[in-house]
């Protein structure tokens, strides 16, 4: 898992919670970080991403969409990963008309994620969205619940299969929800490829991907902005995007801050 920095999202967290929390909830976070790192070890295997090849078209882009929690966490899990083409995040699950964040009514905070299955399948996203959250814990809010929105048929059953493990290997079933997918609604601007669009350190990043956009959501379904995103987010490592950013179609000087930026 060289290309793999080990996710210390959880973990961090695990240690401010540390005087709050009880053990068992710090450990939880801990275990949850650690199998993210797996998964994501197991995607992350240092071969070139084919999107990135020239003349790539992909024969088919599919869409899944999950309920995990925040959401900025998520759109950078699922972006740095070889296959995903775009990502977004907003508001999905509920029927409250016009969501927003300050009214998002009976929604679910969501990723949403089109991706090419011939490079990365629909099962392997779902091991990841199980393995990165608690699908087991009460959500403190409807607006962090998990759910999982399916598009096609074979998602509802690739979905219900997991939800059968589950409950067959630990006794109790994941209070995960499977819904049909119906609306989403895209969060605000300021919620989307949020550590890209932060942190301070990318300011010619940024201007270039903006500069080469007709308009915002172009920018946000950008694949490299989702890229980018997904290693400011501390998923994989400077090696990995030494490798790859040359096909991003950057200056110079902005791969040299991207990578600065990046975690070694």
């Amino acid at each position: 898992m060289g290309d793999m920095k080990a996710s210390v999202h959880g973990v961090l967290v695990a240690l401010l919670l540390g005087v709050l929390a009880p053990t068992w909830v710090v450990f939880s976070l801990a275990a949850e970080a650690a199998e993210s790192e797996h998964v994501l070890g197991t995607i992350l295997t240092g071969e070139p991403d084919p999107l990135f090849d020239e003349g790539y078209v992909p024969e088919a882009v599919e869409t899944a969409s999950f309920a995990m929690g925040c959401f900025w966490g998520a759109d950078g899990l699922f972006g740095i990963l070889p296959g995903v083409i775009r990502t977004r995040v907003g508001y999905a699950g509920g029927t409250t008309r016009g969501p927003s964040y300050y009214g998002i009514g009976d929604h679910a905070e969501a990723i949403q994620v089109d991706f090419d299955p011939s490079i990365i399948t629909y099962d392997k996203l779902l091991e990841l969205f199980a393995v990165s959250h608690d699908p087991y814990a009460p959500a403190y809010s409807t607006q962090y619940r998990s759910l999982i929105l399916y598009h096609t048929e074979g998602q509802r059953q690739t979905a219900e299969a997991w939800i059968d493990r589950e409950t067959a290997e630990n006794g109790i079933r994941p209070l995960t929800e499977i819904v049909p997918f119906r609306t989403f609604t895209r969060a605000e601007g300021y919620h989307q490829k949020y550590h890209l669009q932060t942190d301070g350190r990318v300011p010619l990043v940024m201007a270039e991907l903006l500069g080469e956009v007709e308009n915002f959501d172009a920018f946000v379904d950008s694949t490299v902005a989702a890229r980018l995103n997904g290693y400011l987010a501390g998923w994989a490592t400077r090696g990995r995007l030494e490798r790859e950013i040359g096909a991003f179609g950057l200056s110079e000087e902005a791969q040299a801050e991207a990578l600065a930026a990046t975690a070694p």
